[in-house]
């Protein structure tokens, strides 16, 4: 039970953080991101630690769901965290622009699938039905919050969203040229 409020708690206080970024509250919007990633991961983790194995995933599914985890993890962080700051300083984005290269040149919240390939990975990989359920939760409010910011914040933050939303499909990637 803590662990789906902690969650739950976390996405309000990213919503909240993301009502901020366009109050122009730079320092609130930093603040709050963090609250809101420490009280996911938090949550994810009290779930984990807390949970006795329950399903009957096969010993080597688990594993390889472990491993699943991991890069989906990595490729989180790579995608929130490092792509985006890396790329307008390497390709001069300029403020207020979005950054349209990489994954996303391929769909405009490639995040979303790294967050579904860890919490789905760690979730088999914990062999419990409770933790599958709480993080099935997540995700939905995941996708609540790249709604939000798709439609409302985003358009707001950067002067070229919309234009970049028309050419960037919104989840499902497309595997060909990027466009520049």
């Amino acid at each position: 039970m803590v662990s789906i409020i902690s969650i739950f708690f976390g996405f309000i206080l990213l919503m909240f953080a993301e009502w901020c970024s366009v109050r122009n509250s730079k320092s609130a919007h930093a603040a709050l991101q963090v609250a809101g990633y420490a009280l996911i991961a938090l949550g994810m983790l009290c779930a984990l630690l807390g949970s006795t194995e329950n399903m009957r995933v096969p010993e080597g599914v688990r594993l390889v769901c472990l491993g699943l985890a991991f890069a989906g993890g990595g490729l989180l962080v790579w995608t929130i965290f490092l792509e985006i700051p890396l790329g307008i300083k390497k390709y001069k984005v300029a403020a207020g622009h979005v950054y349209a290269r990489g994954s996303y040149g391929q769909c405009r919240h490639p995040g979303f699938w790294c967050f579904l390939l860890f919490s789905v990975g760690f979730a088999l990989w914990s062999n419990n039905s409770l933790v599958l359920i709480v993080f099935f939760t997540a995700n939905v409010l995941n996708l609540l919050l790249i709604l939000l910011q798709d439609q409302y914040t985003f358009p707001m933050q950067f002067a070229d969203y919309r234009e970049y939303a028309k050419k960037v499909p919104f989840l499902v990637p497309r595997f060909r040229k990027q466009h520049q």
